[in-house]
């Protein structure tokens, strides 16, 4: 048995795909035998799957700017401060190290000598593009450090414009649910309201369709959504969430840049996924069976889904997530 620890600032440990990769690998070790540790700056607002859970504050100390009513992200060196004090707390020297954003890097640094600096956050996939929720100061550090860090530097993504010195390859380590449901729905959608995320593109492409909808968020009262159908769903929902995904019978995602992209992974389990090929992070979800037209394209290719009876098959889906929790394996040994 080994002993892992995670960490990640409190501050991106929302019901978003940072939170169910954290999860996600955090399940595969422990299943493994390890014991798993979680460290943060705050008591957890979401449920984590960790064995023990090691913080500073009751509550975050961060106090977020706001940019087009989303978050901006600044470096709070208080934060990362924070988490090197819940290092502080570990009762044993940790057999492998992972971080999962920059405050959570900060803090660690100061303590341990290794670890994998996972890059969820970089938000550079598409080349010259800038959809992000991060500040200028935030996304130019976060840069620096992997190309000069000591640390191994996890890519959840094979096409990236960052160089990092030691690159490891950390896709989340997905493992996939069977599911045989009637298809009653059509054209479904799960992600926030902002510009990196397409839902305008999506809501755009509904009504050029002629449907309704379903949309899964965090912003249930984005007006963005109100041609559709919305539903919420919390990370201790997962179970609900998949039974009203099952029912669909293609997804849309048109994010501008993703990472690792997790929700095209969780509708690939029922349903055939249309991605904006335009976008470069969109080539690392070939292999696991998604579609990647572009222009025009998008639109012919989803109404010939939504009219298609061909049973769905995510065969290569399972043949991806094999893969990615082996990869996950051999890091956490």
């Amino acid at each position: 048995m080994q002993t892992i620890v995670h960490a990640c600032s409190s501050i991106l440990l929302r019901p978003n795909g940072i939170t169910r990769y954290i999860n996600s690998v955090i399940d595969l070790q422990r299943s493994m035998g390890h014991r798993v540790i979680f460290i943060t700056d705050a008591k957890p607002a979401q449920t984590i799957n960790a064995d023990e859970t090691l913080y500073c504050n009751i509550e975050s100390a961060y106090r977020p700017n706001w940019r087009d009513g989303h978050v901006w992200l600044q470096v709070d060196r208080g934060v990362a401060l924070d988490i090197g004090l819940a290092f502080r707390k570990l009762d044993v020297d940790p057999d492998l190290v992972v971080v999962h954003d920059l405050h959570s890097y900060l803090g660690a640094v100061a303590e341990v000598d290794e670890g994998i600096f996972i890059q969820h956050e970089s938000d550079v996939l598409t080349p010259g593009a800038r959809y992000s929720f991060l500040s200028d100061e935030y996304l130019s550090e976060q840069i620096n450090i992997t190309a000069t860090t000591s640390w191994r530097v996890g890519m959840t993504v094979h096409s990236t414009n960052i160089k990092p010195r030691r690159p490891v390859y950390t896709p989340v380590p997905f493992v996939p649910v069977k599911s045989v449901v009637e298809k009653t729905r059509g054209l479904l959608y799960i992600g926030d309201a902002t510009e990196r995320k397409g839902a305008r593109e999506f809501m755009a492409m509904a009504r050029a369709l002629g449907v309704t909808p379903t949309v899964i968020t965090h912003e249930p009262d984005a007006l963005i959504f109100a041609d559709a159908e919305v539903h919420t769903f919390g990370l201790d929902q997962r179970a609900a969430m998949y039974e009203l995904m099952a029912q669909h019978s293609v997804a849309y995602i048109p994010s501008r840049n993703e990472c690792p992209g997790i929700a095209a992974l969780e509708c690939l389990q029922f349903m055939p996924v249309v991605l904006d090929g335009e976008y470069a992070w969109t080539q690392y979800l070939d292999d696991a069976g998604a579609v990647r037209p572009t222009g025009a394209g998008i639109l012919a290719t989803i109404d010939n889904l939504l009219k298609s009876t061909t049973p769905y098959n995510p065969q290569l889906l399972d043949t991806w997530s094999r893969n990615s929790q082996q990869f996950w394996r051999n890091l956490s040994t």
